[in-house]
């Protein structure tokens, strides 16, 4: 009988298979698997991925309330018939110009400004120019919210002499939710809590 001779490098090429086999499985395993700091970034992203806003809290001074007010009336009021202006010094100011008669007339309404609940802008009247003559302000408001759509930014109130800037409706564009916080003339502060979306 003849004795088989064994070929080592079929062995050779088999054992070389299996090890590149077993190397690869490995490797796979290590490539497609998380460490648990990827883990938990992941789990954190999730988290985040589900809120639909993040929080910040601003604080201006007049002349930044001032500039970022009226950036936003301007960009709300491009149609309208009645263009107007807000202005914070000792106490806060809402200029305009408007139409009567085919001429133009100008406007200036002095008010208070405080918070509603729902942080918003609330002006309450104290007096009405209408060019340099002075007139009651009830009069002029329910004037202004019967023949002028000044659409959902100002919301005005002829009995209560009150005017509301929703701030919500200011930023709607953008999809950004602000909420006043504080309101501080004599020590300039201005808080706001400004939501921007996520997605």
């Amino acid at each position: 009988m003849e004795e088989k001779k064994v070929n080592y490098w079929k062995w050779a090429f088999f054992v070389l298979v299996g090890i590149l086999f077993i190397s690869g499985c490995y490797l796979a395993t290590k490539v497609t698997s998380q460490t648990k700091e990827q883990t938990n970034v992941a789990k954190v992203s999730d988290k985040n991925s589900k809120q639909k806003y993040t929080s910040v809290d601003v604080t201006l001074d007049k002349k930044q309330a001032n500039a970022t007010i009226n950036y936003y009336l301007r960009k709300n009021q491009k149609k309208g018939k009645i263009k107007y202006r807000f202005l914070v010094d000792k106490s806060a100011i809402m200029m305009g110009t408007t139409k009567i008669l085919g001429k133009n007339v100008s406007f200036t309404l002095y008010t208070k400004p405080t918070l509603d609940k729902n942080g918003n802008i609330l002006l309450k009247v104290k007096s009405v120019a209408i060019g340099s003559l002075n007139a009651p302000a009830g009069f002029i408001l329910k004037y202004v919210k019967n023949n002028y759509d000044l659409g959902k930014v100002a919301i005005i109130d002829p009995k209560a002499k009150t005017i509301t800037l929703d701030l919500n409706q200011l930023t709607k564009k953008q999809d950004v939710l602000v909420k006043g916080t504080k309101l501080d003339l004599v020590n300039d502060e201005f808080k706001f809590n400004v939501k921007v979306p996520l997605k």
